[in-house]
């Protein structure tokens, strides 16, 4: 059975799939679903961010800790995780730092899932 992710991907399809018992079509679910959210995700940060926004901003990037975990967006997870915990300690401007590695890297994500979803054999 062929993997859906490369190593390049930063994604961690081991452990998604030890999650859903290795269901290869469950993990598809959930990662649709996922980038699904995170087009609006993604619309909501720019405008929350765009109007500063902080703490509806901050609600977006919480929520992506969970989704991306879910999802096994390792990278994702990890710079949200930092930035969200920036804001609660009131560093919004070091924060906000990772607004733009942030929307990059769902940008990516949103290109990419349907890509290896498509082209994925089981």
């Amino acid at each position: 059975m062929g993997r859906l992710f490369n190593d390049e991907d930063g994604m961690d399809e081991d452990n998604c799939l030890m999650m859903y018992n290795n269901d290869y079509s469950f993990y598809k679910l959930v990662l649709d679903t996922f980038r699904q959210d995170a087009e609006r995700t993604l619309q909501g940060m720019k405008e929350t961010f765009a109007s500063k926004d902080i703490e509806n901003y901050r609600v977006f990037v919480h929520g992506l800790k969970g989704a991306g975990g879910s999802a096994g967006a390792l990278r994702l997870v990890e710079m949200a995780t930092e930035s969200n915990q920036l804001i609660k300690d009131g560093m919004c401007e070091k924060a906000f730092e990772y607004h733009e590695p942030l929307i990059n890297e769902l940008e990516r994500l949103i290109k990419i899932i349907p890509e290896r979803i498509a082209s994925h054999q089981e």
